[in-house]
């Protein structure tokens, strides 16, 4: 699962490498088009991914996800055939609408695999890389970055769509959905390992769409105190990823430089997600904590850029804006550990890669070509951005406090018999009165 979101983040994130390796030139992009062609990747994502998380209702969710990862491979090998910004803006789109399977699927697959206290290191797992796509696809670009058979920016997305296409084969045949379909298991084994997740009353995969649990998805407080911190944090993310290689190039530094001092920041990132998702699994109920401790380091972060002058401070800022990095992979535990009925968990978790999608692509509007390169607007944005989700962690952390205590002063008017018939059918956690939220 960790390759899989390497490749798409790599996929994703080579058109920030490429705009230093001569794309922008022989494309003809102005400064605006370029923020377009990061944005149109995100409208794709973004019309794709309610109908990707009802197709993984009806569908295998395994087969579901490697099927996407060979489409995108190709249409990103597709991206060295383009001539000028509509070409490249069509395959971003489309780009984005084979991406649009992959996060919420493997979200997905820790949910049915995995208990609730163990979901945060494994969502964490999967979600690191991110993180080895960022220090790896800055080694392989500064590699390529030296051919001269063939433009460096088509070399680059020839190189990477050619791997994810090879990769998909390996996801058709060895990517269990859940455990009870796992080859590699005995029969009693996977039937412990059924029984085990049980005890997360998140309900288990179905092939029927519940209507009225997406009606209770779009009418529930804490999904949408979940959007907004989604929301607020990806504005952020795509300015500080879409516009990350010339951000840094600004500072001053040459080209291949900027490509290997960009690693620095992925180990910065590597060093916030172990520390916020090792603590959020072995401290109890810290999760939106965490969430407020790296918003703090981002804020402090997008500060220093936006305000500094030294090459240095502004790049070490930069890597502070990081810090932001660990509360998706938290995001997505919460909604895996507090959303029930499978319904319902796709709904939402279409709702917050809608937010994914939208703040992707609010975010590389914010950089004014004008401002080059200090970017003074966007990172004013960051900030703001960086405060509200702060506020929204706070506000959600207070949500689930006050309805756990709730549900504690009812818990005498529920007879056990109850708990054991609900825990096994497909309830939602507001159905379930016994359900208690982790926060």
């Amino acid at each position: 699962m960790a390759v899989s979101y390497m490749f798409q983040f790599l996929d994703k994130s080579a058109l920030a490498y490429t705009s230093i390796l001569g794309l922008n030139e022989s494309l003809h992009l102005t400064g605006t088009q370029f923020s377009w062609s990061n944005s149109i990747y995100y409208f794709g994502y973004l019309v794709a991914s309610y109908p990707f998380g009802l197709l993984m209702v009806r569908f295998s969710v395994g087969k579901v996800i490697a099927l996407s990862v060979a489409i995108w491979g190709m249409i990103l090998m597709l991206t060295a055939v383009c001539h000028d910004h509509s070409g490249l803006w069509a395959n971003r789109f489309f780009l984005g609408v084979s991406e649009a399977a992959v996060a919420p699927g493997l979200t997905v697959v820790i949910s049915m695999w995995y208990t609730r206290s163990e979901q945060p290191l494994r969502q964490a797992a999967w979600f690191l890389g991110n993180t080895f796509a960022g220090i790896f696809g800055g080694l392989v670009s500064y590699g390529i970055g030296h051919i001269k058979t063939i433009a460096p920016w088509k070399a680059v997305f020839l190189f990477f769509g050619a791997a994810t296409v090879s990769w998909s084969v390996v996801i058709f045949f060895f990517l269990p959905e859940d455990p009870g379909k796992a080859r590699y298991l005995t029969k009693e084994e996977r039937e412990k390992a059924v029984k085990r997740v049980k005890t997360n009353m998140t309900g288990s995969k179905t092939t029927k769409i519940d209507w009225s649990q997406c009606l209770e998805a779009v009418c529930d407080l804490q999904v949408w105190l979940l959007v907004l911190i989604q929301l607020s944090g990806q504005i952020a993310n795509g300015g500080v990823q879409g516009f990350g290689s010339i951000v840094i190039h600004g500072m001053g530094f040459e080209t291949l430089k900027t490509l290997q001092v960009q690693m620095v920041a992925y180990v910065f990132q590597l060093i916030f997600v172990l520390i916020a998702t090792i603590g959020s699994t072995f401290l109890h109920n810290t999760r939106t904590w965490w969430i407020v401790f790296d918003m703090a380091f981002a804020i402090a972060g997008a500060a220093m850029v936006g305000q500094l002058d030294g090459k240095w401070s502004r790049f070490f800022g930069y890597c502070l804006t990081m810090g932001y990095t660990p509360n998706l992979p938290i995001i997505l535990s919460m909604l895996s550990a507090n959303i029930a009925g499978f319904t319902k968990k796709m709904t939402v978790n279409a709702m917050i890669f809608i937010a994914y999608c939208t703040g992707n692509i609010i975010g590389p509007q914010l950089f004014l070509q004008r401002e080059y390169p200090t970017y003074k607007t966007g990172f004013l944005a960051i900030m703001i951005c960086y405060v509200i989700g702060l506020i929204g962690s706070l506000l959600l952390r207070a949500n689930l406090v006050w309805e756990n205590r709730r549900r504690d002063c009812e818990q005498q008017l529920m007879s056990s018999g109850e708990r054991v018939v609900k825990d096994v059918e497909d309830h939602t956690d507001k159905q379930l009165t016994q359900f208690r939220y982790i926060y």
